[in-house]
């Protein structure tokens, strides 16, 4: 499905009952056996021929690429058990599947502790995790969702060429946020969004968003905003930029994981150059479980 038109409103100022409670990231290496079959061709080439974009022959004659069910699945029992059943399950990713008929976001609901709706998000490249976000939060408001796990997955081998240049990971990632209605952890303050950001538009936006923060906020900056300015003299960290779909996240897992962040604020920005926007969500500092 595609949908055109404006970005969502930022998140309501009232509190969101979702809470940030863990967060995983992992690399995956080698490729999957998925990436030998040879339906795999067949199935790009079909694909891909009435756009007149050539495959990637080196990547098809080496079998490189990885597989979304692998790395998500490996997220899943990181962050999962029995005791608490996923109700919403989102998984988000930018470059095609090693294995592109399958419907990973269904298999993966599984092998999930619980029964969790779940559905894949894509085509909204490094924008794709913010959205599911704002859909996590509606769904927690409707008392649809009390545990939601959100998965960015990317993986480093695109077997066509694209029709025009494009970012692509350097590494098979994976990286998992756990959100639950219940409990610690860290309250989810808001998401704001623009579109139509270029050239020399991004630091001014970046700043824009930044505006309201909290002063002793630590901004992670996602791999689009390598090269952006931060807004004053805010503390930054830099996501590696080699991972532009999950690089983000993992950086924030990074700092939640990191003691010295515990009772300060959190808060994560990133840009798609493909599409022009800018995402920013952030996050309060870290409660005690009740």
């Amino acid at each position: 499905m595609l949908v055109r038109g404006p970005l969502p409103a930022a998140l309501p100022r009232a509190a969101s009952p979702l809470r940030l409670t863990a967060a995983h990231a992992h690399d995956l290496l080698g490729h999957s056996p998925l990436a030998a079959d040879p339906d795999l061709r067949a199935f790009t080439a079909d694909l891909t021929r009435p756009y007149g974009v050539a495959l990637d022959e080196d990547a098809l004659a080496g079998a490189r690429g990885q597989s979304y069910d692998v790395l998500a699945e490996r997220a899943v029992h990181a962050l999962t058990d029995p005791a608490r059943p996923v109700d919403l399950l989102l998984l988000v990713y930018a470059t095609p599947d090693v294995r592109p008929g399958q419907a990973v976001a269904l298999r993966l609901a599984d092998s999930c502790p619980g029964e969790p709706l779940s559905f894949a998000i894509c085509d909204e490249g490094a924008g794709a995790a913010f959205s599911a976000l704002l859909i996590a939060d509606a769904y927690a408001r409707t008392a649809g969702a009390r545990r939601a796990l959100l998965i960015a997955v990317e993986q480093a081998d695109l077997h066509h060429r694209p029709h025009r240049p494009a970012r692509l990971p350097d590494r098979h990632s994976a990286a998992a946020l756990l959100w639950e209605a219940d409990g610690g952890g860290r309250a989810l303050g808001g998401t704001d969004s623009r579109s139509g950001v270029h050239g020399g538009q991004v630091d001014r936006t970046l700043g824009e968003l930044c505006a309201e923060l909290p002063e002793d906020a630590l901004l992670l900056l996602g791999p689009g905003l390598a090269d952006a300015r931060p807004p004053g003299e805010r503390e930054t960290r830099a996501a590696r930029p080699g991972s532009p779909y999950t690089g983000s996240w993992a950086a924030l897992a990074a700092a939640l994981a990191d003691p010295r962040y515990a009772d300060r604020p959190l808060a994560l920005a990133d840009f798609e150059p493909e599409t022009g926007r800018v995402d920013l969500a952030h996050w309060t500092a870290a409660e005690p479980p009740p």
